[in-house]
């Protein structure tokens, strides 16, 4: 019986080395580590989570980070302030009603409604609607720059909802098209996948 020759042994070797990074590939693909995949939701979540734009709180105050930190925050940016049944105000409240059934879930959001130039009594009745309900407002110019920062355009009907996270970063977005009752589940999966 002959030898198998040098060229036949790298062969064997090269074949060997293909099917093993064939195999951990395999095995790497099918076992990886579920905790560094987004989650999947309905919205677009957002991963990494982004640091998130100062916001005003009045017209001359900026809203602290430290307001936003430790807790979960739902943030609405609505155009048409002002206006009698502002779609965007009233989806806010649509999703803040829905998760009422969720009294844990209630408990750990706090939802922000953004306007240009809310007046103080509107301002106070939002307010009025429940304890974790923060109107915000800022001057024309202020208000303008954010909106144009988070892609929100002056003529737009409804607005999306965003998620910030208790590190004060942006985790998902809600886009007009998701009904209340799909934003409630997506919100479980956000919050209870971080303490």
């Amino acid at each position: 019986m002959r030898r198998p020759s040098s060229r036949q042994r790298r062969l064997v070797i090269l074949s060997l080395a293909v099917i093993a990074f064939g195999l951990a590939y395999y095995a790497g693909s099918r076992y990886k580590d579920r905790s560094l995949l987004p989650p999947t939701i309905s919205g677009v979540a957002i991963h990494p989570p982004t640091p998130l734009p100062e916001l005003p709180e009045s017209a001359d105050t900026l809203l602290k980070p430290e307001a936003l930190s430790g807790h979960w925050s739902l943030l609405m940016l609505d155009p048409h302030a002002g206006e009698t049944r502002s779609p965007a105000l009233v989806r806010l409240l649509q999703v803040h009603n829905r998760l009422a059934s969720e009294p844990d879930l209630q408990r750990k959001l706090v939802y922000l409604y953004l306007a240009p130039s809310l007046q103080g009594e509107t301002q106070q009745a939002i307010e009025r609607l429940g304890d974790n309900l923060h109107a915000l407002t800022g001057d024309a110019d202020q208000v303008a720059e954010i909106f144009r920062r988070f892609g929100v355009e002056p003529d737009s009907e409804t607005a999306a909802l965003y998620l910030i996270g208790p590190q004060v970063r942006l985790h998902a977005l809600f886009t007009p098209d998701q009904d209340t009752a799909t934003i409630t589940v997506d919100l479980t999966t956000l919050i209870t996948l971080e303490p």
